[in-house]
């Protein structure tokens, strides 16, 4: 009952992902591959108990957890340093329009303090 849930759901999200048009194509293949890794585990888990043989670990399940945090990890780290890309990138756009526009701490104040004598 819970392989062809299980399925589906791998089959769904894996069209989602296709449809956003935001991967590479190496992308989509390496995450089809890991969707197509995930359903032979699910339909032949004995493959599961004999790839965990033989690295030594325990259960298959154990060996699936260890492979997730992997996974995981992997995607923090793709993560972290897109936003450190992505900080590069805002520091020096907001470098060159301060180059652009120079404008005094002093000025800045005076001018301010006129414009409400002004009024």
């Amino acid at each position: 009952m819970i392989v062809p849930l299980l399925l589906t759901g791998l089959a769904l999200i894996l069209a989602y992902i296709g449809s956003r048009k935001q991967l590479s194509k190496v992308q989509f293949f390496a995450v089809a591959l890991f969707f197509a890794l995930g359903a032979l585990g699910v339909v032949f888990q004995q493959l599961t108990m004999r790839a965990a043989a033989w690295l030594n670990v325990g259960r298959g399940a154990d060996l699936l957890l260890y492979f997730s945090v992997l996974c995981g990890v992997l995607i923090a780290a793709n993560y972290y340093f897109r936003f450190k890309q992505m900080e590069r990138v805002v520091v020096d756009i907001v470098r060159q329009v301060a180059l652009l526009s120079p404008e005094r701490p002093a000025e800045a104040g005076a001018a301010q303090g006129q414009e409400a004598r002004n009024k």
